[in-house]
């Protein structure tokens, strides 16, 4: 009976403050329902509901999700989001999840973008002061932050894997004083930090960090005339009670962080709406090599997450640039951005915009000696830089872009030119032979013990002659966009959306020999009458692929005669053989192979002179070995260098191998230097009722790696009567508005995929590869 009351009691308590709220209060929201399942099983199912309650001062915000899996991110069933504000004249108390931002970002910008799954918001409390000269924020909570990177396990293209945990206390003030605005700002975190212990990656540990943030800055806002500068100094501290292991290799760079922009708006004719406008920044939180610069777990004393300071990069809407929008290093970049704007005649706005960006430091490495080359660290300047560098080292990127847009009577246009440069890596590799001669400082046997040593004693041979082998993987492009709308009448419009890009893509390689290479004078390794040879297929005459080096010129091939160190090469060229480190049967980057004889092949290989040209060895087809001590033509050489010729010390070899390759008709892969990019659109919509797009995007050229598998579809192969399909990426979209408040969506064909891009952030988002997409979004 006590338990029947309680209940009874609850449940009329709950239907009178139900039945109050809802006589005080205003209740809206939106929600949002997306589904899409492909071929390629990129499936996912999702809610997203927003409801907002407004009681004079008080008022509340409350997300539900049901994902199982969402687009991107993990599941999540059950509240997700909640907040409760409280306003009362110059007083602001909010209670939950809380985002903010401060100045322009450099110690504190947090928002949830599920674009590309970041959340760097925090869950606490938040309390203001506002007045007309002053406001005050002061701020605290708890921040768990997802996100992913390639230096913790468990990567996954579709979801995070490392999970840092922060513990939040800071303050914001602002001063007002006419148009002048003065700001300052500080920052503590708290910082529960994973990371695989040294010794034992098996093993994670946690880290307990501390960052400290202060900043000032000022603004001027005039008729003709804004300007504003930021700057930020941040310093890491690690726990005393941490162990030994990390706190010998801890060395935090402790940086700073700088933001400036200014605007000048012209009012004279003919320049009348014209605006010039600049940005710069300069990110120096941390100096990381080229090899270590996007690791942010072993990395720990840079710039954090919820500080998004400005990119200074355009954010375009146009499909082919967007993809070449590069990742923003928060922790080390510097850059400007100029803006030139206005109107010309009556034909519409006029846009020009060059942005150029690159690291702060050039990178090094540093060379100690020639035998254990792949122990060589990295050293760099850590002086401060005030202007983009050029140098591949420094990641440099530039673009030019140009747009004019307007209407001519009924025809909405939009034109666009750009020209991009991008260097997106940068890497050094280094390979070690023996050079076949005594040197000053090898070990021999001295057989006659007079302390010199003479021909025909041994010696052993070290590692003395070095490669070094520098790659960029960089790429130029040419792209035009444009947008086509046409206004027919009674609600009825016609879109034409086009885009080229020539984009160039590719590794460059860069190298210089520290020695001369290894020819065989006496031991030639070419064919001599007599020599044994394994039979393989049992014909009784020696075949091209029958080959070995017989370096001892014992006839037999022996794993002794292998004395090359492993060279580490990146490429995604076939030809080279590797080792299958996780056995999926393909070369991927970061595989190793052994290169016996420097032609870029795992081979044992040993040539002849094919004098008559018959394809079999004859007895006839020997040479004279003048043994003179240089190197003849004809003689075997170790060919480090991989350019198939004999090379002395201090030799340069530069080339740049292309990304893109055609297929032959054998279905061989062709290289080719570009890649020409189509994306067409060809839309017809009735206002505000409907709309009907077709997106075909097609590329000349398929780009080395995995190809996803494409199976053609009833629209394709209804396309295929019209237009060659390989290489494509077709989709079919129809918008209805259901009503005022009420959108669907709905697609069904392939897209492409890539890179996308919010706020400095890239993520990479898989093709979707033949299915259909389902978006519902209505406002209450």
């Amino acid at each position: 009976v006590v338990n029947k009351f309680k209940h009874h009691q609850l449940f009329l308590l709950t239907q009178f403050l139900v039945s109050y709220l809802f006589c005080q209060t205003m209740v809206g929201g939106d929600a949002i329902l997306k589904f899409g399942e492909s071929k390629n099983e990129y499936n996912y199912s999702e809610v997203l509901m927003n409801l907002n309650i407004d009681n004079g001062g008080f008022s509340s915000w409350l997300q539900f999700e049901f994902s199982e899996p969402p687009e991107l991110g993990k599941n999540i069933n059950g509240l997700r989001k909640f907040r409760a504000d409280y306003v009362n004249g110059p007083f602001e108390l909010s209670v939950g999840d809380i985002y903010k931002i401060w100045g322009r970002g450099l110690i504190l910008n947090q928002f949830d973008d599920q674009g590309i799954d970041l959340d760097n918001g925090f869950r606490g409390l938040s309390f203001a002061l506002a007045d007309d000269s002053y406001t005050m924020n002061l701020i605290a909570g708890l921040s768990n932050i997802s996100r992913q990177s390639q230096s913790f396990p468990g990567l996954n293209d579709r979801t995070s894997n490392y999970l840092s945990k922060h513990s939040l206390f800071g303050t914001d003030i602002e001063y007002f004083n006419g148009p002048f605005i003065f700001g300052l700002s500080t920052l503590q975190s708290r910082e529960n930090h994973p990371i695989q212990n040294p010794s034992n990656i098996m093993q994670i540990d946690s880290l307990n960090v501390i960052h400290r943030s202060h900043g000032v800055r000022a603004s001027y806002d005039g008729s003709s005339l804004s300007a504003y500068i930021e700057y930020a100094k941040k310093n890491t501290l690690l726990l005393k009670n941490t162990a030994d292991i990390y706190h010998n290799i801890f060395n935090p760079y402790d940086g700073f962080a700088l933001f400036g922009n200014i605007n000048y708006y012209l009012n004279r004719a003919p320049f009348e709406g014209w605006s010039v406008s600049l940005e710069y920044k300069n990110y120096n939180h941390t100096k990381l090599n080229p090899d270590d610069r996007n690791d942010f777990v072993n990395n720990y004393d840079g710039s954090l997450i919820y500080t998004q300071p400005p990119t200074s990069i355009r954010e375009h809407s146009s499909v082919l640039l967007a993809r070449l929008i590069p990742q923003v290093d928060f922790n080390d970049e510097v850059g400007y951005q100029l803006q030139l704007m206005g109107p010309v005649m009556d034909l519409g706005n006029f846009t020009l915009n060059y942005q150029s960006a690159s690291r702060t430091s050039l990178w090094e490495k540093l060379q100690v000696d020639t035998v254990q080359a792949y122990k060589w660290d990295w050293t760099g300047d850590s002086s401060v830089i005030f202007m983009p560098e050029t140098d591949g080292v420094t990641l440099p990127y530039n673009e030019l872009y140009i747009e004019m847009e307007g209407y001519i009577q009924k025809l909405r246009y939009q034109f666009g030119l750009a020209w991009t440069n991008y260097t997106s890596e940068y890497h050094a590799y280094y390979n070690s032979s023996q050079n076949n001669i005594w040197d000053d400082g090898e070990q021999w046997v001295d057989t006659n013990t007079n302390g010199i040593w003479e021909d025909g004693e041994e010696w052993t041979d070290k590692y003395s002659t070095l490669i070094e082998r520098l790659e960029q993987k960089q790429l130029s492009a040419f792209t035009i966009p444009t947008i086509l709308n046409y206004n027919v009448g009674n609600g009825w419009s016609v879109d034409i959306k086009y885009e080229f890009q020539r984009l160039n893509k590719g590794t460059r390689y860069y190298k210089e020999l520290s020695g001369d290479e290894i020819f065989f004078d006496a031991l030639n390794g070419l064919w001599d009458s007599g020599e044994d040879w394994t039979d393989l297929d049992g014909d009784g005459i020696w075949d091209d692929s029958e080959d070995w080096v017989d370096l001892d010129g014992d006839g037999i091939w022996d794993d002794g005669e292998s004395t090359w160190y492993d060279l580490y090469i990146e490429t995604g060229n076939d030809a080279y053989a590797f080792y299958d480190t996780n056995g999926n049967g393909q070369y991927d980057d970061d595989e190793w192979y052994q290169d016996t004889n420097g032609n870029g092949e795992l081979d044992v290989s040993e040539e002849w002179t094919d004098l008559d040209g018959d394809g079999v060895w004859d007895s006839a087809e020997e040479f004279v070995d003048a043994l003179n001590g240089v190197y003849d033509d004809g003689e075997d050489f170790t060919d480090i260098s991989g350019d198939g010729e004999w090379t002395q010390a201090g030799v340069i070899a530069d080339s740049t191998g292309s990304s893109f390759y055609r297929k032959g008709s054998n279905d061989d892969k062709i290289e080719v230097d570009n890649q020409n990019n189509h994306v067409i659109t060809l839309g017809i919509a009735r206002s505000p009722r409907w709309g009907l797009a077709l997106t075909i995007e097609s590329s000349s050229a398929y780009e080395y790696g995995p190809q996803v598998y494409s199976k053609t579809n009833p629209l394709e192969e209804l396309l295929g009567n019209i237009i060659d399909l390989e290489n494509k990426w077709i989709a079919l979209e129809l918008m209805i508005n259901i009503n005022s408040s009420t959108r669907l969506d709905l697609m069904y064909g392939t897209q492409r995929g890539g890179i996308v891009c919010s706020n400095g952030v890239c993520r990479f988002i898989q093709p979707f590869e033949d299915g259909f997409k389902l978006n519902l979004t209505t406002i209450f």
